[in-house]
């Protein structure tokens, strides 16, 4: 049972983190979608400056999704608020995404160390590639509540750790 819960807790999760967008990113130029930008754009009033710690390696991408207020959005495919891609950095990766000012916020983002733009599993669905939760929520018995990785975030910056899982 137990198994069978988290098998189906990694296929939601990776739902809504394998999703691609739209062109590939420029060589060493973080690529942002959805309502996301960069933070010196001036574009939005919202920075979320977050470090990832613990990726293994520097290879790929790290990609970073924000989901907005509405609970029901959280990992689901389609429904991200904004996402960037930045080049993965050994060790800890900083990153800034501007954001439009919503209630709360929660963030999903892996380690795409293959380049392929998917969240990467097992023939039995485990994760091969890192992966983490705003708040450092708990993943064990399948995906994480909005609840548990939901944060404040105000207009200006804001600062957020999150440790990779592999």
């Amino acid at each position: 049972m137990r198994l069978r819960l988290f098998l189906l807790g990694v296929l939601v999760l990776s739902a809504g983190l394998g999703t691609t967008s739209a062109g590939p990113a420029s060589a060493g130029q973080p690529d942002f979608t959805g309502e996301g930008a960069s933070c010196s754009s001036g574009a939005n009033p919202v920075r979320l400056h977050v470090a990832v710690s613990g990726l293994r390696s520097s290879d790929g991408m790290l990609t970073l999704t924000v989901y907005g207020d509405n609970p029901a959005d959280f990992l689901a495919s389609g429904k991200k608020l904004a996402r960037v891609r930045v080049a993965a950095t050994l060790g800890t990766t900083n990153l800034c995404i501007a954001v439009p000012l919503r209630r709360s916020y929660a963030i999903a983002l892996y380690h795409d160390e293959d380049g392929d733009r998917r969240f990467t599993r097992n023939a039995i669905g485990y994760p091969v590639e890192g992966y983490g939760v705003s708040n450092d929520a708990a993943t064990m018995m399948g995906i994480p509540s909005y609840e548990s990785a939901r944060f404040i975030a105000q207009p200006g910056d804001n600062r957020l750790s999150i440790a990779m899982r592999y």
